[in-house]
């Protein structure tokens, strides 16, 4: 009886140990589990829409690891702020940038001046991309909608940012026929490793 309740044990500590190095948790929508539901957590996953395919941070999990683990990476430019969510559609690597001017966020620790705020993306001093494969073209057609940052908070440590909230623009691809990236949410930790100043 003693062996079967160490080996019980051993099982559940690996099995917890697998679980805890994913970076990355894809909580299903209850609507529409093709996308993550939206969190508040710190969950590092983010998706949305593209036309009708799925954008995902994360393309594939399982106990024993995550393959393309969800990134987030936050560029600080003089006057602009830049969010870059990396992940893919059907294993084709892409990424969502959000390109913010004028709200003087030097580091991480001034991220949450951001809580709250529904920010316009006019393609002027706020846009978005969609780019597939890192095409840098894909930096001429500047997407209109809008980024919602519903929470923006430091973790219970107070070392880290809780950045959360939910986004929707329309670009046009090579072609110049529109594309519409819709029901996006996202839920990621920045630190000082993932938010760079230029």
């Amino acid at each position: 009886m003693k062996r079967f309740v160490c080996i019980s044990n051993f099982k559940l500590l690996i099995l917890c140990l697998l679980l805890a190095s994913c970076s990355g948790i894809l909580v299903p929508d209850p609507i529409d589990p093709r996308l993550p539901k939206y969190t508040e957590e710190g969950n590092n996953v983010a998706g949305a829409f593209v036309g009708e395919k799925v954008w995902q941070s994360i393309v594939y999990s399982s106990f024993s690891y995550t393959f393309n683990e969800p990134i987030i990476s936050v560029y600080s430019r003089k006057d602009s702020l830049s969010f870059r969510f990396t992940g893919s559609i059907n294993s084709e690597s892409s990424t969502i940038e959000v390109h913010l001017k004028n709200h003087h966020i030097t580091k991480a620790e001034d991220l949450p001046a951001l809580n709250g705020l529904k920010i316009s993306l006019d393609g002027v001093n706020a846009t978005a991309y969609f780019i597939q494969n890192y095409t840098p073209a894909a930096f001429n057609h500047k997407g209109i909608g809008q980024v919602y940052f519903r929470s923006v908070k430091r973790d219970l440590t107070g070392q880290q940012i809780i950045l959360s909230g939910t986004f929707g623009f329309s670009t046009t691809d090579s072609n110049g026929n529109i594309v519409k990236i819709s029901s996006g949410r996202f839920d990621y930790v920045v630190s000082h490793d993932n938010f760079m100043t230029e």
